[in-house]
């Protein structure tokens, strides 16, 4: 067991879902979001950073001295289950905590299920000048701001989106669909710049501080005066460095630049995000065509488990500024029709990659599990009655598995047993 998992296991069951509602305290967040607009307009250098479950985890560890059992891997490709971490080992961790305790503002994520109950027990020491949300209510305060402020605040100024789906929003930007589905949040007059981190965000452990140089280069050269930041851990750690070595404003973006993007994937792993803020959808086929030239070399795997990520994205519960944790779905009509679109187009665009190596067959019987739980697709049904009925077999009579492997049986599925 980590450490993170450990933590988890000692807080109390969450209730509900694990972000709270919307409404709770909105009029006091709303307030809270102005108020960080009026300390971004004034104020340089400047940076807002948000507290992370996973950062806070790495902190905790710090404190009690257990960071031998911090795990930052990049983890699984898998379509169908979420996977994330803040991609810093051990050897950042003092960094991270000078991120938090000189920041001007932090938003310590209280809404956030497991936040709630452990940021008490984490110590820094914070200047008697800086900012943080006030109470639990006014916490993920960026959702609000978002929603409601980003588009005033970066009008007339240059500005900067950097991370692992910088290149993503760039593209997708240009298209029509964007244009009329962000209208209420996007800039119409900004200089706006976009940065692909390196090795789109992968192996950031070993190359942070090249990534902050990259950083500083694209900064002066586009003569930035905000940097919107969307990079785990390293965000928290360059987004404050770098505010205060350029004199300049960084927000800690985090999962926002996936609700601009629509992405059901972070942007450095082929695997489903943690949770899902929404502003608005964007068509399955607009999105893939966006990704493909943003990420050109995407393995098979990932790129199949990045589509039926997306379509899954169809299906998640959602309202406008808010966010969801990746198995909260919602089978409404709405959903529902938004899936079964993307599905046809899905099918024509990577059929051929369904049974092209054993990884994507793996990846694809996963999604068809899936979709027959779900009584989704007829494909889906049927697979789940054939995984369903060999399971049978293979609880009545002993040793099928392995009779069926000497007489060639078919593929496994997951679950099996490996021959």
């Amino acid at each position: 067991m980590t450490f993170y998992d450990e933590l988890l296991q000692n807080c109390p069951p969450a209730g509900g879902t694990p972000f709270g509602e919307k409404q709770d305290g909105y009029d006091a967040r709303l307030a809270q979001a102005k108020l960080l607009s009026q300390l971004m307009y004034r104020r340089r250098p400047f940076c807002f950073l948000r507290m992370g479950d996973m950062e806070l985890a790495y902190l905790l560890a710090e404190q009690y001295k257990q960071l031998d059992r911090i795990e930052f891997q990049d983890g699984p490709i898998s379509g169908t289950q979420a996977y994330t971490n803040p991609g810093l080992s051990a050897k950042h961790v003092e960094r991270l905590r000078s991120a938090y305790e000189g920041a001007d503002y932090v938003d310590f994520h209280e809404g956030n299920w497991p936040n709630e109950h452990l940021v008490s027990k984490v110590t820094l020491t914070r200047a008697p000048d800086s900012y943080r949300n006030p109470t639990k209510k006014t916490s993920l305060v960026f959702l609000t701001w978002t929603e409601k402020e980003l588009k005033e605040y970066c009008q007339d100024r240059h500005i900067g989106f950097a991370g692992a789906e910088a290149r993503l929003l760039e593209l997708l930007s240009q298209t029509f669909e964007f244009k009329q589905a962000a209208a209420d949040y996007w800039p119409e007059q900004a200089q706006i710049f976009y940065h692909q981190v390196r090795n789109n965000g992968r192996d950031l452990d070993a190359n942070l501080d090249l990534v902050k140089e990259d950083l500083r280069d694209f900064v002066k050269e586009h003569g930035l005066d905000t940097l919107f930041l969307s990079l785990g851990g390293g965000a928290k750690i360059l987004g404050y460095e770098l505010s205060r070595e350029l004199g300049i404003c960084c927000f800690d973006f985090g999962a926002m630049s996936r609700a601009l993007t629509y992405s059901g994937c972070d942007g450095n792993r082929g695997a489903r995000s943690p949770h899902y803020p929404f502003l608005f959808r964007i068509p399955f086929g607009v999105y893939m065509v966006a990704l493909e030239q943003a990420l050109p070399n995407l393995t098979p795997p990932e790129l199949l488990a990045k589509a039926h990520a997306q379509l899954l994205l169809e299906l998640m519960k959602k309202e406008v500024g808010w966010t969801f944790a990746s198995w909260e779905f919602e089978f409404n009509p709405e959903n529902v029709s938004a899936f079964r679109r993307g599905f046809k187009e899905y099918r024509q665009r990577y059929g051929k990659l369904f049974n092209s190596s054993a990884a994507t067959k793996m990846e694809r019987a996963g999604f068809l599990h899936f979709c027959g739980t779900h009584g989704l697709t007829l494909e889906g049904r049927l697979f789940l009655m054939a995984f369903r009925g060999k399971g049978f077999i293979r609880r009545c009579v002993p040793g099928f598995l392995s009779r069926r492997g000497r007489l060639g049986g078919g593929t496994r599925l997951p679950g099996d047993a490996a021959p």
